[in-house]
């Protein structure tokens, strides 16, 4: 708090706090989560900034690998389906286009 020069009411009226809370009171307790969210949203950090971690949290990386190059499999297949769906329905309206015009023909006595 210090380093950003914000006076520790102007926290506490943010928190929503009542006038005889301190801001030790705060820190030192048991902040709960709701809490913790608007003194980072306060100060404009992340949530990280509370919690004292050796190494940051990720996901398990190789799983994330893996299910990127999992949704990338896909992906490819799904448009070489869509490929040959575009493919099969330009094939249908050709065949759709010539039963069509024999059956004008049959219809004007022309015969096949």
């Amino acid at each position: 708090m210090v380093e950003k020069n914000i006076p520790n009411k102007e926290l506490l009226k943010y928190l929503g706090t009542e006038a005889n809370a301190s801001l030790a009171q705060i820190v030192n307790g048991n902040p709960t989560v709701k809490r913790l969210e608007k003194v980072a949203d306060f100060f404009g950090v992340s949530m990280d900034v509370f919690f004292d971690r050796e190494k940051p949290f990720k996901a398990f990386p190789s799983a994330h690998d893996d299910n990127e190059l999992q949704y990338k499999e896909k992906i490819s297949l799904l448009e070489r389906l869509l490929e040959e769906k575009d493919k099969r329905i330009a094939l249908l309206e050709q065949m759709n286009q010539l039963v069509n015009s024999a059956e004008n023909r049959t219809k004007s006595g022309q015969i096949i």
